[in-house]
């Protein structure tokens, strides 16, 4: 059995009402990316993508245009994040718009970001905008019966005859051994073997409670960032009470000091593969192509330097043998296009397509090697 890559979609990339209300008329993902301002000389900041291709997600043409890119990239399914608030639902319509009107056969299953939405971009205050409230068994049944309609969509991917379904922060939700419950018990009603939910191991840890899920997921690289041990660990917490001695003028070379840049690429990719070998409970792992959230936090965001697609080709050869090795059916990728994080495989003008070449060459390197 092969290993697979499995890449996580960010939908934020269309208008509406909502995001216009809390952030200004016309906002966007890219309105967070056209602020990408370079720290310091050889900073890659703004990134931008090819033949300024900011595109509208409104537009069902532009999915499945990217669902052919993926598959010829050698990505074998999206993973959408969706928004979900006790019924109230945001920037559903691109995933929506897959499910009812599209031909493609692309795979695809859905993370809920089930946080609250706050106000903590641009380094401004933490005012909740819209609060995630998890209501009672109504409010659970009705959850899931919106999801319903996407389970039981052939493309959508399923393991063991159980509907994938990852939580980005299981640990916000008070009543989740009944929620689960209740998920799992309408599944089953419905035809299924059950629900295959899969907890995501973040900046903030992984739950506790592992009889809930059927596995975590790592989600890098800021799983790594919460584990690290090393001297690199303490250096950025103690730039992180130092980042207003980052001076206004950016090409200032001091900036290097005062930035948040301590971890490279190679260094974490190195630790993501040493944490994959040691085959952590029921646990899929994790890979990413880069990592510089400036643009959304400004001085306060964090850079990881070092990234080429030579150094993600040859980590993705690893990780996909490590988990062959390890009988894990996926790898999951972050991602394919949070661009606002630094962390997607589209192509921009520095690069052109050379990210998805690299992880074309190494899954057709992976299938036809040895393991490592």
């Amino acid at each position: 059995m092969y290993s697979k890559i499995l890449s996580i979609y960010y939908p934020q990339y269309h208008i509406i009402p909502e995001n216009e209300e809390w952030w200004g008329k016309g906002f966007t993902e890219w309105t967070n990316v056209k602020r990408g301002r370079s720290f310091y000389p050889g900073h890659y900041q703004p990134r931008e993508p090819l033949d300024d291709n900011y595109y509208d997600l409104s537009d069902l043409k532009v999915l499945e245009k990217h669902t052919r890119m993926a598959k010829r990239a050698g990505i074998s399914g999206f993973c959408f994040y969706h928004y979900y608030f006790c019924g109230k639902k945001l920037l559903e319509k691109p995933i929506e718009n897959y499910k009812d009107k599209s031909n493609e056969k692309f795979p695809y299953c859905l993370i809920w970001a089930n946080q609250s939405w706050e106000r903590t971009w641009y380094r401004t205050s933490k005012d909740i905008l819209l609060e995630q409230h998890y209501g009672e068994k109504e409010d659970w049944e009705r959850h899931f019966y919106y999801l319903l309609d996407f389970f039981k969509d052939e493309r959508y991917i399923k393991i063991d005859d159980k509907p994938v379904y990852i939580i980005y922060m299981p640990q916000d939700i008070p009543c989740k051994g009944q929620l689960f419950a209740t998920w799992r018990k309408l599944a089953r009603e419905n035809g299924f073997k059950g629900l295959y939910l899969i907890a995501m191991d973040t900046f903030y840890g992984r739950d506790k409670h592992k009889s809930y899920y059927s596995a975590y997921m790592d989600f890098e690289p800021v799983s790594s960032f919460r584990y690290e041990t090393s001297w690199r660990k303490r250096l950025m917490l103690w730039k992180q009470n130092h980042i207003n001695n980052v001076e206004t003028e950016r090409t200032k070379l001091q900036n290097m000091i005062w930035a948040k840049n301590i971890f490279s690429y190679s260094y974490l990719c190195r630790s993501i593969e040493k944490k994959a070998r040691r085959n952590i409970y029921k646990t899929f792992p994790g890979v990413f192509a880069g990592w510089d959230n400036t643009p959304r936090q400004d001085e306060a965001g964090t850079i990881v330097g070092g990234s080429s697609p030579q150094k993600f080709q040859k980590h993705i050869t690893k990780m996909l043998h490590i988990a062959e090795k390890n009988k894990k059916e996926y790898v999951f990728l972050n991602a394919w296009n949070e661009w606002s994080e630094g962390a997607y495989v589209e192509p921009d003008k520095k690069y052109g397509y050379a990210y998805l070449r690299a992880l074309r060459n190494a899954v057709d390197e992976y299938k036809k090697g040895e393991p490592i």
